[in-house]
């Protein structure tokens, strides 16, 4: 039990005199672009169909998390633009739910979400501040996780 100042037993736990010499605090597990996606088919939006700033944000994100500043074919952004299409030409309803449902297992070399992401997703719905977007607004909650998970202790 540790003491206060006036020699008092005190609940409070000195984390450092607790840690061996050199140890450092284990790190906390970062939210990836795969995972932001994911949360929004989880989410009420996902029984949404697919409209246009789905697609575009979706590709942000995917190019986001592949570095490779490209969509990849087969990937969850082409699915995302058929869903469209086909939504708009009314052949068939595809929510989001549809396409995103697996996004954080089917986006090759998916990565910790950023603020540099979450800008690029939020400019690619064409809208800016609040009120952004599903996808956009879950790619911003991710890198404020990881933000908070990478700060000095």
């Amino acid at each position: 039990m540790s003491h206060d100042k006036r020699g008092r037993p005190s609940d409070d736990v000195d984390d450092d005199a607790c840690r061996e010499e050199g140890e450092e605090p284990a790190a906390t597990e970062t939210v990836t672009v795969g995972q932001a996606l994911q949360a929004v088919a989880l989410s009420p939006a996902g029984g949404r169909p697919v409209d246009r700033a789905d697609a575009s944000a979706v590709e942000a994100a995917e190019r986001s998390a592949t570095g490779l500043g490209r969509a990849v074919p087969g990937g969850v952004a082409a699915a995302a633009q058929r869903a469209k299409e086909a939504n708009e030409h009314g052949d068939a309803v595809t929510t989001v739910r549809d396409v995103l449902g697996d996004a954080a297992a089917v986006t090759p070399g998916d990565r910790a979400a950023t603020w540099v992401d979450a800008e690029k997703v939020a400019a690619a719905t064409g809208r800016g501040g609040g009120g952004m977007g599903e996808v956009a607004d879950a790619v911003a909650a991710a890198a404020q996780i990881n933000q908070g998970s990478t700060l000095e202790l």
